[in-house]
């Protein structure tokens, strides 16, 4: 096992070094936050070990960086501070870290932690291919700095129109098709849908021209990911399929029905799946890694929108029987009277 040491404590290394060489682990140091940076990707370590306060980059900045990096977010990132505040561990999680430790732990606390966090980095090891090293100067650190900035603006940007689009809707069904509208944005599908569980409803939206069958086809992957992801029972007849857009729906067959890309992700909110968003496309490899990251960042926002907007068409409803229920016993009274 490899270990990155990132502190600009040259006591701190020496220590955490020379204990960890003791048992038999291999290590690296880095001075500061861009050499941390510098070092991972020349190194390729199984685990890094980072300080919060580094000269030129922060640890916070430093571990957002790695853990943006889909190739080599699976390796662990154990803070390792001699701060002990709640905002340093809220911000720490925020970053990625893997785990937090004060200094006082040095020891066998230490050794504990990053044998789980190992042990934990393999069981969800997503591949085995070998990692290239990569030499990287800090212009190039800087740069992925500017790339995680204007990313992060990016994914902000949509949760507010997310948000925003919910003070907008006037009932569930806008409210899935402009949640769909927006994920075209930033998402290139031929066919999207949002399936709500409470409901067994299936709303969907195309960006292209799609053939009956293809529906269908999409339809019992989404039930078989709703059974999946919700835990519920459901086949793909007991899906109503709602289509506002109609004139594209085409007869025939073509390359979509058996859609070679597809994706599905749990909308949760209050601690139950509310719905599952899927989106699907006419050729391969349309939805990469990096996609899917941007997608379960909005999951939640989505799922909040989707949980009003059912409990508002809820209220909406109860109010209208309610009113009926009134008007009803008014008039049966009125009966009674004459």
């Amino acid at each position: 096992m490899k270990i990155l040491i990132a502190d600009d404590s040259p006591v701190i290394r020496h220590a955490v070094s020379s204990l960890l060489g003791k048992n038999g682990i291999e290590t690296v140091t880095a001075e500061d936050g861009i050499e941390a940076i510098q070092r991972f990707y020349a190194e390729m370590p199984d685990l890094v070990l980072m300080d919060i306060q580094m000269p030129r980059m922060t640890g916070y900045v430093a571990c957002r960086l790695l853990k943006e990096d889909w190739t080599v977010a699976n390796i662990p990132v154990l803070i390792l501070t001699a701060h002990d505040s709640a905002e340093d561990r809220y911000w720490s999680a925020k970053s990625g870290a893997d785990g937090y430790l004060t200094k006082e732990t040095l020891g066998d606390d230490l050794l504990s932690a990053i044998r789980s966090a190992y042990a934990s980095r393999a069981l969800s090891q997503l591949s085995g291919e070998q990692r290239t090293p990569l030499k990287l100067d800090e212009m190039d650190v800087l740069s992925r700095v500017t790339q995680l900035l204007d990313r992060k603006l990016f994914e902000t940007t949509i949760v507010n129109d997310i948000v925003t689009m919910a003070t907008r809707a006037t009932d569930l069904d806008s409210t899935l098709e402009q949640t769909m509208f927006i994920i075209r944005r930033f998402v290139t599908y031929d066919l999207a849908g949002i399936a709500v569980v409470g409901d067994r409803l299936l709303k969907l939206r195309a960006d292209s021209p799609v053939t009956r069958s293809s529906i269908l086809h999409f339809r019992r992957l989404t039930s078989g990911h709703v059974e999946q992801l919700a835990a519920i029972p459901l086949s793909p007849e007991e899906l109503t399929i709602s289509f506002s857009d109609t004139e594209m729906v085409t007869d025939g067959e073509d390359d979509g029905a058996q859609w070679p890309s597809f994706a599905a992700l749990a909308l949760r909110s209050h601690g139950g799946t509310v719905g599952v968003l899927a989106l699907a496309a006419k050729t391969p490899a349309r939805f990469p890694p990096e996609v899917l990251k941007t997608l379960r960042m909005v999951e939640h926002p989505i799922a909040a929108v989707l949980d009003s907007a059912r409990n508002h068409q809820r209220v909406i409803q109860q109010e209208a029987q309610a009113s009926l229920s009134s008007l009803y016993e008014t008039r049966s009274d009125r009966r009674a009277l004459s």
